[in-house]
């Protein structure tokens, strides 16, 4: 009988101990933070032998090849379809391919996307990486070892001191959006927050829900910005300061958000209250489990760098 409970015990602790394992990662792929703290990745789009730079966007529903980059031009593929893009100031109809095409980083190749063209400034990427790509896996933004970690769907398995999110894609424009709440000039919001690492902001509340809360003028912006989209349009954004945003049992102090006036695109606010952009992501490693609609958020040694350079002086 000893013998008997002595392995049934022995079994149990093997099969505690391999359900604790951490999942092991099917890629590796190192990237570049660039000066506007946004990530970049090098890769290759089917039929091209020469490497393209890619914005790493999960603002983005499809992957996006930049159709004034000089490296696109030995691209060979046919944009025989229309597609509407939803940029942050503007919605546009733009040349978009069958899902025939295929891009590969690092050792992983995705095929059956369909790329969508945008004229970019040619010198700004060749692409930009989006959810079409990306959802294929849960994925990982180690900012400390400055990689994008692949794993299979349902592996994951977070640390228990990893901050989750609830996020959920916006059945409008299929974006992933997370539940956030602010403290404005004394009183809580709560709102839904596309994340958005394509952007280089850090928190921009949409010109429908500060319309609906009266915010504008509630404050004397510290700066005023435009955004750069893919079309020029009216509208700018006031950039105030939050007195708290929170997300989960995190709230961080004093933040600079910014109240938008924009009438058109994401910003305007017809589907989220919010874009919360890479300033304020990049401070945390995140983990996009798009199968079990989750984000895990860890801090990272970037927490308390500083937000814009003039405001540090």
């Amino acid at each position: 009988m000893y013998r008997l409970i002595l392995l049934i015990s022995m079994l149990t602790l093997i099969s505690s101990h391999a359900q604790t394992q951490p999942a092991q990662p099917i890629d590796t792929i190192p990237f570049v933070m660039g000066a506007d703290r946004r990530i970049y990745v090098q890769g290759y789009v089917e039929g091209m032998d020469t490497v393209c730079r890619f914005l790493v966007d999960t603002g983005a529903t499809d992957v996006v090849i930049n159709s004034q980059s000089p490296v696109m031009d030995a691209l060979s593929a046919c944009f025989t379809l229309t597609a509407q893009n939803n940029s942050a100031n503007s919605t546009e109809a733009y040349p978009y391919t069958p899902p025939v095409m295929s891009v590969r980083l690092g050792h992983t190749e995705v095929d059956s996307l369909s790329l969508l063209a945008i004229p970019y400034p040619p010198e700004a990427w060749d692409g930009v990486l989006g959810l079409s790509w990306l959802r294929r896996f849960t994925v990982r933004i180690d900012y400390k070892e400055k990689c994008l970690v692949l794993y299979r769907p349902d592996t994951y398995q977070p640390s228990p001191e990893t901050l989750r999110l609830p996020m959920e894609a916006d059945r409008n424009l299929g974006i992933p959006v997370v539940p956030l709440q602010v403290k404005v000039n004394g009183r809580a919001y709560e709102l839904r927050a596309e994340v958005d690492t394509g952007s280089d902001r850090v928190l921009d509340l949409c010109t429908a829900f500060v319309e609906r809360h009266h915010l504008l003028g509630t404050q004397q912006p510290f700066a005023i910005s435009s955004v750069t989209g893919t079309a020029t349009t009216g509208g700018r954004l006031e950039n105030v300061y939050l007195d708290t945003v929170s997300f989960g049992s995190l709230s961080l102090p004093r933040i600079p958000g910014a109240f938008s006036t924009l009438q058109s695109g994401v910003l305007a606010g017809q589907y989220v209250d919010a874009i919360w952009g890479n300033n304020l992501l990049h401070r945390f490693n995140q983990t996009y489990d798009f199968a079990n609609g989750c984000l895990y958020l860890e801090v990272n040694d970037l927490l308390y760098t500083p937000f814009y350079d003039f405001l540090a002086r």
